[in-house]
């Protein structure tokens, strides 16, 4: 039987944070184990590697310098012909040519030297970082998309990942915890992934949102005139002056932002609704300007309770005055569910985790409540890199690979872990677990378009820009069935093509005259593009090779791409 998680703080300092640093490391020494690397052997190849990449810099110095020398050289040579040819008769031409010529001709035999060191050198160095790579290529074959999520799962095992976003987690999401997914025109899915923690079901997702922001552009302008002024002379004389004038103007500007969050269903307290927001309470230390804080806070709240007849009349203060002052979630709308989703331990735990400066990230998350969906979103995973692509691990050096997976792995883990955090603080959402079927049909088993989404990221805007594009674009897709069981993928990306333009500001300037200032700007006009993906899940090619499924279908190998559980091929035009 596997305990569930009440206390997340102490629970990850006394024994996942070293649980999965020691499986994370186990993991590794087994998959260079099962490559066969020669460890020793690959130290020394990368110490002559990193020998001759010294060399090569060495080398690539001297020639600068040596060419920086022929180059003063020939300068002086000509300055020389040229005051010879001045100053005496043009016979005497000879005696810098003598002079120079066998410097000149000792010089660029140097640089030639050089430069054929540098050449086998730069050889030498490019045959032993092939060696290099060819040492570790089995080790780098063997990473692979799910890594991540099986260590996880080993360390925490009520937290169990999907292979891949399915319409069957979604169709769970909507229809029993009441979840659209719907993700706008304005915004596209970069990176998501779905589970289960403690049998209730999971997203932890990268988006990527646009919105039409303002842009300040500046130009500026010299202006000179003369004026009369009378000297400590007496007399008077004309004075230049300059002045630089400038003027800006505000145009809208297409902005972009990356969110990390984590989507979470559980049908406690189903008809709950609340929001709140990190609080510079919780980070204060204990003073006595501190505390006063703390007890004004604590004051308003109870005002607020009293109020009968205002907005919050609903609100009542809990007893644990100050879990209601740092958690702030003042707007709830169902005082006898609130309670009894946070209970006495799970106050304590929400402030543990709350006040927490040293194991965890302290208040750094937005917690939303809509019935039975929870959104938390916690700014310490914008760092964080979720989308565990093997590709990330591969090296040359498997000192280097080891510290890289490592680490990779360990901080994902403690990003993740607390990004869940406040959700484990509550212990009546363990005890509440989904047990629907969702693999009903074979739709069901489809990726769904999250995931279709995040596969279009995966290659890149730059694959689907419309040409004359010069933003990111946002990609969003819409999906066909196909009879073989692929799926055809439409994907539409959404940017901006840029019109240059000049708008002339009045600006009073130091002669007593307005002057149009020029100020240029861009304006910018929606574009788009529709290009389309063919992908299928592997548990829909059983016993069908990638290569057979692509080769008969008519597309491009070079175009194929494999992420996680899924083959998506781009289609041309």
């Amino acid at each position: 039987m596997i305990d569930d998680v009440h206390e997340p703080l102490e629970t990850y300092e006394r024994q996942f944070k070293d649980a999965h640093a020691k499986n994370t490391s186990d993991f590794f020494e087994n998959l260079v184990h099962k490559s066969a690397v020669d460890e020793d052997a690959n130290v020394q190849t990368v110490k002559k590697l990193r020998l001759l990449e010294q060399h090569v810099k060495n080398e690539n110095s001297k020639k600068k310098w040596w060419r920086i020398f022929f180059g003063i050289t020939i300068v002086s040579f000509l300055g020389s012909l040229y005051y010879v040819y001045t100053e005496y008769d043009w016979t005497w031409l000879f005696v810098p040519v003598l002079f120079f010529a066998t410097g000149i001709y000792k010089l660029n035999s140097v640089i030639n030297h050089v430069g054929d060191n540098l050449k086998l050198l730069q050889d030498q160095r490019d045959k032993k970082l092939k060696d290099a790579w060819n040492q570790l290529a089995k080790l780098n074959s063997l990473y692979s998309w799910d890594i991540t999520a099986k260590l996880i799962q080993q360390t925490v095992p009520r937290i169990e990942f999907d292979s891949y976003f399915s319409n069957a987690r979604l169709i769970e999401l909507r229809d029993s915890f009441g979840w659209d997914g719907h993700v706008d025109q304005q915004k596209s899915v970069v990176s998501a992934h779905s589970g289960v923690l403690n049998g209730n079901p999971f997203v932890l997702a990268e988006t990527r949102d646009h919105w039409m922001g303002t842009k300040n552009y500046h130009g500026s302008l010299d202006i000179t005139w003369t004026e009369r002024v009378k000297g400590s002379d007496g007399k008077t004389h004309t004075e230049t002056r300059h002045e630089t004038l400038h003027a800006s103007v505000a145009m809208p500007f297409p902005e972009y932002e990356n969110r990390k969050f984590i989507i979470f269903g559980n049908e406690a307290a189903p008809d709950l609704t609340f929001s709140r927001h990190p609080s510079q309470l919780s980070q204060l230390k204990e003073s006595f300007f501190n505390n006063w804080r703390k007890r004004r806070a604590i004051k308003k709240l109870e005002n607020k309770s009293r109020d009968l007849k205002g907005a919050n009349r609903s609100f009542t203060i809990m007893s644990n005055q100050e879990f209601d002052a740092l958690f702030g979630a003042t707007n709830r709308n169902h005082e006898v569910q609130f309670r009894l989703l946070f209970t006495p331990l799970a106050q304590q735990e929400m402030l543990k985790l709350l006040k927490d400066k040293d194991v965890g990230y302290g208040d750094d998350f937005d917690f939303y409540k809509k019935g039975m969906i929870n959104l938390i979103e916690p700014s310490h995973m914008r760092s964080t890199d979720i989308d565990c692509d093997p590709s990330k691990f591969y090296t040359y050096e498997l000192a280097k690979a080891r510290k890289f997976f490592n680490q990779y792995q360990n901080e994902f883990f403690k990003s993740f872990f607390f990004g869940l955090a406040p959700l484990l603080a509550i212990p009546l959402y363990q005890q509440h677990r989904s047990h629907a079927d969702i693999y009903k049909d074979p739709y069901s088993r489809r990726s769904c378009y999250w995931e279709h989404e995040t596969l279009a990221n995966y290659f890149g805007d730059g694959k689907f820009n419309h040409p004359q594009c010069i933003t990111q674009s946002i990609l969003k897709t819409q999906a066909t069935q196909e009879a073989d069981g692929s799926q055809t993928v439409r994907v539409t990306a959404n940017g901006y093509r840029g019109i240059d333009h000049v708008t002339y500001v009045s600006v009073h300037g130091g002669d007593g005259r307005n002057h149009d200032v020029p100020v240029q700007w861009t304006e910018y006009k929606h574009v788009h593009r529709e290009s389309k993906i063919s992908l299928k899940e592997s548990d829909a090619t059983e016993g069908e090779p990638w290569q057979t499924w692509i080769e008969q279908r008519g597309l491009s190998l070079q175009k194929a791409i494999h992420r996680r559980s899924i083959l998506a091929v781009l289609i041309d035009d």
